[in-house]
This record gives structure tokens, C-alpha cells and sequence, in this order.
């Protein structure tokens, strides 16, 4: 009952941010890329695993238009995924009051953007509408928005069971860029380097796994002692160290795990764990922002997904790897007599995929 009052208060607020802030009618405008002077890109929805394929839109239109100035509205958590970017000119960050993001929607009206994107793929609600309405650039691109006339182009295009970077490969063909590089890119400096090999160079084993158990939800997130035993499993059949990735609020929860070849890596930087990452010989993870950093640097993977198989949005799909050195292992709800939920995929198994891969 209580899922179905949000669902209706939700659509209720697509509906006033319809009514409210879209255009009368459809500009008509025709898009050419090749005269425009700058181009945003919305990404403040501020997810991590998003924003890392995105760096590849970022390089492949500074290669075709190096004169254009890319310009990313983020949130403050991926805004770091670009902190150092070389192909973004300028970042925007929303997410600290509703006031102060209205006074940045107002800055970025006043640079007059030439092109913008929106990656949104649902409907958008009041603010986001009010956004659009504020920024006001003179030629917006959206996804899935053929209904609303403010999008001066939709692409409607059913990418539900396509790999994300298959959205932006054909955006950039819309863009008159032909056989792009979908290679991802994260940078950092040598400070987020240097920390991160200081952690590595503990390990005198073999192999450095680099092991991420948290994702955005529950049942995609290892509990401790799902944790604990894999921990052990792996070190008690592979010659390696583990080192664990965790926010500081989830260190408490872990940190009794730590030992001579056990690290607990509680990096406050995201571009600090990607250091790490790159260090790695195999990364294992359920978390798909640190699978599409680990596919930045080509590394060894096993991504642990749930079971979206009778879905008509393929997430796993969706946010595969992409990587031909990653291993994707899901969770086998044999005709749901299982729980789709993490902690139901076999720790043999993990251990059986990293021994392929190593």
C-alpha cells in the first residue's frame, strides 16, 4: 500500500513538472555539433558507475571538436571521477541546498550552452524540469522524451538490453562522430598513486586481490560473515593478499578482518580506490562503479550481479563489464526457491573464477 502512494505521488509530481515547465510546442531546431561552442553534460544524478563510462563521450567529442568546451553538472560524490579529467573544462556540482543549486542552474544559463545532454532516462520530476528551464541551453538532447517538447531532441531507441556504452556510441553517431574509442578514462594525481602503492607494498604474497563487498543496496552488499568466509576461503587456496575497499562509516563493521594478509582500505577518495585498483592483478566486486573503474584499467574481474534474467531491463547487461578479462558470476534463483540476493552466490564459485583468471 505504501509502495503504491509513492508510485502515485511520484507520477503526480512528473505531471506538475510536465505541466509547469515543459514547452508549448517543439523548437525544431536542427542540431549541428561542428558550430557549437560548448556542450554540458548533465550527471547529476552524482552516480559513480554512470559517470566512468561517460569520461569516453568526454574524450570522443574533445577528439572531434577539440574547440568545444565540455562542461559536466555533477553531485559531489562522481564529481571526483572527473575531478582531473583533462577532457572536462568545467565542473558544476548540485547537491548542497536547493537554493544554492538554483544560483548554479543561473551561472550556467549566463555561459548561454551552445548543446547539452541529458542522460536521464525517466521521466524527469519538478526540479529537474525547473533545471532545464533555468539552463535554458539552445539545443537539448534527452533519452526517452519524445513526450516532452523542452528536449529539442529524443532518442527513443529501445537500449534496455544494450551495454550502456552502446547509448553513448550511438549518441555520438547523432553527433557525426563515426567508430569511437569506448574506452573509459579515470585520472589521478600522484599523491592518490603513492598512497595506494604504500598499501600495496605491504603485501609479500603472490597475487593482490582488491575485494569491494559494498554496493547501493542491501542484497547486493556482503554481509560479514559472507565476508569473513570468502576472505578465508581465498587465502587459504590462493598465495595472495587481500585488500578490502570500504567507506569510513563501514570500517567499524570490518576492520576486525584485518591481519598480515587481510587490508581494510577505508580511502575517503574514490580516485584513491581506482589508485588501488590499478595496482591490483583481480579485483572481485557487486558493485558495478568499481566494475567499470576496474574496466578503465583492464583488469582481472569478477562481478557478482543478481539475477535479472526475467527483467525487461537487463542490468546486468546493462552495466556488464565490458571488459574481455572480466568474469561475471550472478545469483541462481532456480526458479526462485533462492533469494535474489548476493549472500546466495557460492563462495566456490568466486573461488573457482579467480582461479581462471589467475
Amino acid at each position: 500500500m505504501q509502495s503504491g502512494l509513492k508510485a502515485r505521488i511520484r507520477s503526480l509530481r512528473e505531471l506538475l513538472a510536465k505541466k509547469f515547465f515543459d514547452k508549448k510546442s517543439r523548437s525544431g531546431k536542427v542540431l549541428d555539433a561542428s558550430r557549437a561552442k560548448s556542450v554540458l553534460f548533465f550527471r547529476n544524478d552524482d552516480k559513480m558507475g554512470d559517470t566512468v563510462v561517460s569520461t569516453l563521450f568526454f574524450r570522443e567529442i574533445k577528439k572531434k571538436y577539440p574547440s568545444i568546451k565540455v562542461i559536466v553538472l555533477c553531485g559531489r560524490s562522481n564529481r571526483e571521477i572527473i575531478r582531473y579529467n583533462s577532457n572536462v573544462d568545467q565542473i558544476y556540482e548540485t547537491g548542497k541546498s536547493f537554493f544554492r543549486d538554483i544560483l548554479v542552474f543561473r551561472e550556467l544559463q549566463r555561459q548561454n550552452i551552445s548543446l547539452a545532454v541529458d542522460f536521464y532516462p525517466f521521466r524527469p520530476r519538478l526540479k529537474h524540469m525547473l533545471m532545464l528551464r533555468i539552463i535554458a541551453p539552445e539545443f537539448l538532447i534527452g533519452f526517452y522524451k519524445s513526450s516532452y517538447n523542452i528536449y529539442d531532441f529524443s532518442i527513443d531507441v529501445s537500449f534496455f538490453r544494450l551495454h550502456i556504452s552502446k547509448w553513448y556510441e550511438h549518441l555520438l553517431k547523432i553527433l557525426k562522430i563515426e567508430n569511437p574509442d569506448l574506452k573509459y578514462d579515470i585520472t589521478f594525481t600522484y599523491k592518490e598513486e603513492s598512497e595506494a602503492l604504500k598499501l600495496i607494498k605491504k603485501c609479500n604474497a603472490k597475487y593482490r586481490i582488491v575485494l569491494n563487498p559494498f554496493a547501493a543496496s542491501k542484497h547486493r552488499s556482503f554481509s560479514y560473515l559472507k565476508l569473513k568466509e570468502l576472505i578465508d576461503i581465498i587465502e587459504n587456496e590462493i598465495d595472495c593478499c587481500v585488500f578490502v575497499l570500504c567507506q569510513q562509516k563501514n570500517k567499524k563493521k570490518i576492520i576486525s578482518l584485518e591481519s598480515d594478509r587481510t587490508f581494510v582500505s577505508s580511502f575517503e577518495s574514490i580516485l584513491k580506490s581506482a589508485a588501488l585498483i590499478k595496482c591490483a592483478d583481480v579485483v572481485i566486486t557487486p558493485d558495478t562503479s568499481i566494475v567499470h573503474i576496474a574496466t578503465a584499467f583492464n583488469k582481472k574481474t569478477v562481478a557478482l550481479y543478481l539475477n535479472y534474467s526475467n527483467t525487461y531491463e537487463r542490468v546486468d547487461i546493462i552495466w556488464a563489464p565490458n571488459n574481455p578479462n572480466a568474469v561475471q558470476i550472478f545469483v541462481d534463483t532456480k526458479n526462485n526457491s533462492l533469494e535474489n540476493d548476493i549472500k546466495n552466490i557460492s563462495n566456490d564459485n568466486v573461488l573457482e573464477a579467480l582461479r581462471k583468471l589467475l
